[in-house]
């Protein structure tokens, strides 16, 4: 069939050369060489992960001991850190509390021998005058303690006051008649200003224990400035100063009256008591405290009353001793 059609169409004789002669007067293009741009090559840096499995032990040993130590170092120095500043505020808790609250040693007796040697020893010291103090003058006090011990040279005192200087009364008695004893000041800075006289800072107990308490004492300036101080029985202070037998024993401050009828009276012998105070409910006590253990009122002032020793009770002493 294909041979059949070919025949009954064949190709026109010419056809050939038309075409070629069509080809041959299409002018010819120059030909353009593109040349492609050299290639750079490009150098990917090659990420490499150590691999600790594949390094030996020693080598892998060698690389986490810097990294352990800094660790360890760390730890430890944190918790140092956080066991430091627990117990300084454990101790600034404490000290808050310990300047706020009133301590009563209930265990320590009066007259408990250690209590009295470490006042003695501790606290009691002399304090010499930074100048020579002024000649002393007696006081109506002196005149009262002359009618009822005589002249008396050599006397031992107490003068365990809350604050003030050194008390006139006294001073005449050490300075001019050779007295001895102690000046007892619970205001910290009136402790500190006591001269000529061997001091003691502290306050007077009311009980029969001694107290550590919180003072407080006004500034100049409107401010208070707080401290804290050792409350000891009069039984303690008599002891440690060596005056069970004193002859003259100024008392002030609100437990005084309260400290009177704490002592044990049996085994001393105060010839005169001197209690400096104008609130009428505190002499009234104190009077009644000290009538009901032999004692008489010696004479009255506006700022206190001094009480004596019975005349009978002193010579039952004096006997006693004697024997």
């Amino acid at each position: 069939m294909a041979e059949k059609k070919i025949q009954e169409n064949p190709i026109p004789d010419g056809s050939h050369t038309d075409v070629t002669d069509k080809q041959k007067d299409v002018p010819k293009l120059p030909i353009i060489k593109v040349t492609p741009p050299p290639t750079i090559p490009v150098q990917v840096p090659r990420l490499t992960i150590s691999s600790f499995t594949k390094t030996p032990p020693n080598e892998l040993y060698r690389k986490l001991l810097p990294a352990l130590l800094f660790i360890l170092t760390f730890v430890t120095v944190m918790t140092m850190l956080l066991i430091y500043m627990d117990t300084f505020a454990l101790g600034a808790q404490q000290f808050r509390q310990n300047m706020t609250q009133d301590k009563e040693l209930a265990s320590i007796s009066a007259e408990s021998p250690t209590l009295v040697a470490y006042v003695r020893q501790l606290h009691l010291a002399p304090r010499p005058p930074r100048v020579p103090p002024p000649p002393p003058e007696p006081t109506p006090r002196v005149a009262v303690l002359d009618r009822v011990l005589g002249e008396l040279h050599n006397g031992t005192l107490v003068e365990f006051l809350v604050r003030g200087p050194r008390d006139a009364t006294a001073a005449f008695l050490q300075r001019a008649r050779g007295w001895r004893g102690v000046a007892v000041r619970a205001a910290p800075r009136d402790f500190l200003a006591l001269r000529g006289a061997v001091a003691l800072h502290a306050c007077l107990a009311a009980g029969a224990h001694p107290r550590v308490v919180s003072y407080e004492e006004a500034e100049a300036g409107g401010g208070v400035f707080r401290s804290r101080v050792l409350c000891l029985p009069l039984l303690t202070v008599l002891l440690a100063a060596d005056a069970p037998r004193a002859h003259y024993t100024a008392l002030a401050g609100p437990a005084a009256p309260a400290a009177l009828e704490a002592l044990p009276f049996a085994g001393l012998r105060l010839r005169v008591i001197d209690f400096r105070s104008t609130d009428p409910a505190a002499r009234a006590r104190t009077t009644r405290v000290l009538l009901a253990r032999n004692y008489t009122v010696a004479a009255t002032f506006d700022d206190g009353i001094m009480y004596a020793l019975d005349a009978a009770a002193a010579a039952d002493d004096a006997d006693a001793d004697a024997e």
